[in-house]
């Protein structure tokens, strides 16, 4: 059960809602202004090379059978496909703590999760519209396991952090609740986050009143991020 306080409802807008583009608002709204500008395309955090690595591993750990996940292979794919660009650290030893954590609880998840099935869904990109808001909204998954018999059939989705935001973790688990009950109605069984820095989990099992909060939620930040476009367009204006 998510325990999420109110939010206003805001205005409707026909707009597309990219859950990376609420992402990179909420983490820093300046951020988010400079990318309308154009002006972060020469510069990439860490961060981006980091998820980019950690996909790579879920594609080659999925693509192995049950038996084959073994810790020595794991560990194997973890070295493989971390990521070469150093220079994107703002240190060697930056680099070297973060690549000793994550690898780290990287390894201990997908450990446990070596016997499971392949995901009905592994790092898709979805869109599905949400008439309430007048508009489209789209996702990355990174897994999507779907669970129980036919009749009775739910799923399971699963999300890997670089860092333990609760904010952002908060504003995941609202878009991706909203977005799932939608696109495949019915709700997820659960929706897991792990924090691959810290080593942390969360494990949400939503209610069906939870889904009105995360529309609440996903309107009042789809206006602000609206606000925000259209102070720049009117920048450019002048």
């Amino acid at each position: 059960m998510m325990h999420n306080q109110q939010w206003n409802v805001g205005s409707v807008y026909d707009t597309v809602i990219h859950e990376q583009d609420v992402e990179l608002y909420l983490r820093c709204p300046c951020c988010y202004e400079r990318k309308l500008k154009e002006q972060l395309k020469s510069h990439i955090r860490w961060e981006e090379h980091v998820e980019k690595s950690i996909q790579d591993v879920l594609l080659d750990f999925y693509a192995m059978m049950p038996e084959q996940r073994t810790e020595r292979a794991i560990a194997h794919i973890i070295e493989r496909r971390w990521t070469k660009k150093n220079l994107a650290f703002e240190s060697e030893e930056q680099h070297h703590h973060i690549k000793t954590y994550i690898t780290m609880h990287l390894k201990m998840l997908l450990t446990d999760l070596r016997r499971s099935e392949n995901p009905m869904y592994l790092l898709t990109e979805m869109t599905t519209m949400i008439e309430e808001l007048g508009a489209h909204l789209t996702m990355l998954f990174q897994v999507i396991e779907w669970r129980g018999a036919p009749q009775e059939s739910s799923f399971i989705v699963r999300k890997l952090f670089i860092h333990d935001e609760p904010q952002l973790i908060k504003s995941y688990l609202h878009i991706c609740l909203l977005f799932t009950t939608r696109m495949f109605g019915v709700m997820p069984q659960r929706m897991e986050v792990f924090t691959l820095l810290t080593g942390k989990s969360y494990i949400i099992t939503p209610e069906l009143s939870d889904i009105e909060r995360s529309l609440d939620y996903v309107r009042v930040v789809s206006r602000l991020m609206q606000e925000c476009v259209s102070n720049h367009q009117n920048c450019l204006r002048h």
